[in-house]
Parts: structure tokens; sequence; C-alpha cells
């Protein structure tokens, strides 16, 4: 695992150099784009895993809730008898494969999304993204992907911004309110006219898509980068009053 986090970091420095580069920067998009695809693949994994975890878990309470039952009826009562006893395993089975199927897996509505508290809007959002992707053309998965990555790392920092903060009530707007209207629209765009230019000449339907998405993970950068830098900052002075108090030559003694 330390050999394996050694090399994620060699690769970011690496990845860091390249993108200073004017003439790398198209290479480093591409390697940019493939980290950001493997790290939506594993929440997506991890959030199946989850989902998964629960529903054993209430399916293991089930039947120990029916095996402590017959056993406290057995002793308090008496015995249930072969009918009955065919009868609870038969409704046990049921009320597992219910437990196993609902509930079902489904995205948080558009709706919600826009009146979501800070702290879960991100996770709330990157499900609901998840399930569209079907929807959504092949051309659009690198930047679901940056999307995905951006929601990610706003997860930590938007968990201390109350509600009625102005930076909470505008990701709620673009991610409640613009994100789904822009998926919504290309939705009701019928097939055969998304790969048509809208003009002569001009950017199709899914390239407008696309370009829309880019637009969003633009703000949501610059939204990262705005949260992140009051902990920057903070961590600098920090690191100041450190050298100013213990160091001697500008270097800690």
């Amino acid at each position: 695992m330390a050999k394996f986090r050694d090399f994620e970091e060699r690769m970011e420095r690496f990845d860091e150099v390249m993108s200073r580069i004017p003439m790398l920067q198209p290479i480093s998009d591409i390697l940019r784009e493939g980290r950001a695809g493997r790290d939506v693949r594993r929440r997506r994994a991890q959030r199946k895993a989850q989902r998964i975890g629960q529903k054993a878990m209430r399916m293991a309470l089930t039947v120990i809730a029916v095996l402590v039952g017959s056993v406290m009826w057995g002793v308090l009562v008496g015995p249930i008898g072969i009918g009955a006893f065919m009868a609870v395993i038969l409704a046990t089975i049921c009320l597992l494969i219910a437990l196993g199927t609902y509930p079902r897996d489904t995205a948080p509505e558009p709706v919600k999304l826009a009146t979501a508290k800070p702290a879960v809007l991100p996770a709330q959002v990157d499900a609901w993204l998840d399930a569209k992707r079907r929807s959504l053309p092949l051309l659009a998965a690198p930047k679901v992907d940056a999307i995905s990555a951006q929601l990610a790392a706003l997860g930590p920092q938007l968990a201390a911004v109350p509600a009625g903060d102005p930076t909470a009530l505008e990701l709620n707007r673009l991610l409640g309110k613009h994100l789904p209207e822009l998926v919504d629209r290309y939705e009701k765009v019928s097939p055969a006219q998304r790969k048509v230019a809208t003009v002569p000449g001009g950017p199709t339907i899914e390239r407008q898509l696309v370009d829309g998405l880019g637009l969003i993970e633009a703000e949501l950068v610059r939204v990262n980068e705005r949260l992140g830098a009051e902990d920057r900052d903070a961590f600098l002075v920090q690191g100041k009053f450190l050298e100013n108090r213990y160091g001697k030559d500008g270097t800690l003694s």
C-alpha cells in the first residue's frame, strides 16, 4: 500500500511538471482524466458495497429476530408445530427477498438537490450524476468524471459551511438547478438530432452538452480554490510564525 501511494505521489508530481509545459498540456489532461475516471469507478464501487452491506445487515437482523422469536415462542407458549414452522420459514424467505430488493437504488430528485444541505450536497449530486451517466453521450464521460472528482473534493470543505452561506447558495443553484436543467434538456432532444449541428458549421447538441459540463466543472474548480484559500492562508501564517519564532536564517533550528 505504501509503495502504491508513493507511485501515486510521483505521478502527481510528474503531472504537475507536465502541466507547466504548454506543449505537454494535452498529455497532462489525458492523464488527469484517466485518474479521474479511476477515482469515479472506485467511489461508485464503494457506494455499491455500502448499499449491499446495509441490505445484508437488515437481512441478518431479520433472521436473528425470527430465530429469537421462534425460540421465545417455544419456551413461553409451546412448540409451534411443523405447519407453523414451515409458514415462518416461508414468510422469512419472502421478507428477505423484499429486503434484498427494496429500497431500490434511486438517485435523488433534482428538486431535492436544490434544497440539500451543504454537507450532503456533493455526495447526492454525484449519485444523481452517476445515475444519469448512461443517458449521456460517451463524449461527455471525461467531463462527468471531472465533475465527480470536484464534487469529491468539495465534500469535506462544505461540511463546515452553513446552509445560508453565499457559497452554499451558489452551489445549490449550480448543482441543484442549472446542472439538472442542462441534462434534462439534452435528454428531451431526440437521439437523431443530438449529433446534428444547430446552425451550419456550428457545434452539435452533444458538443454543446460537453461544453456546458465543462463550464460547470470550471466553476466547481473555482469554488474549490476559494474554499481552500482560507485554510491555505492559515497554514502559511502558522508556518511564518514558527519560522520567525524558532527559525534561524530562514530555517527551523
